[in-house]
């Protein structure tokens, strides 16, 4: 309870809000690859406003230096994704996309997202 107070308290001071790890492992059999999952998943839930393309207000708030427009800028932001938007064993995080994104990920897909996420960092 102590440690979700603080995050909280962290989130309100930083105005970067922040989930927990996951937890999540890559499978061994199937394990999600860029072209399989990441690169679709980030087209349709995440590059409408994390895209070097977009700027000012076509961002909807979103950060000018967190894009997912390639693998290695997705690379670069796996705790954040992992954090903020996907399902595993130990947390359940939906802070992305916003509630007024449509269309949303299903539990499924945040799930597998957590899975491509622990494939990306190798654990």
């Amino acid at each position: 309870m102590k440690a979700a107070l603080a995050l909280l308290l962290i989130a309100a001071c930083t105005g970067d809000p922040v989930g927990e790890d996951t937890g999540s492992t890559c499978p061994p059999s199937d394990p999600p690859t860029y072209a399989s999952f990441g690169q679709p998943f980030m087209q349709t839930y995440c590059l409408a406003c994390h895209s070097q393309s977009k700027l000012g207000d076509d961002r909807n708030g979103a950060p000018v230096t967190i894009d997912f427009d390639t693998r290695s800028l997705i690379r670069e932001n796996t705790s954040r994704i992992d954090k903020q938007a996907a399902f595993g064993p130990t947390s359940k995080n939906r802070l992305m996309p916003d509630d007024d994104h449509q269309p949303q990920p299903s539990d499924a897909e945040r799930v597998r997202l957590g899975e491509y996420i622990a494939c990306e960092i190798g654990r």
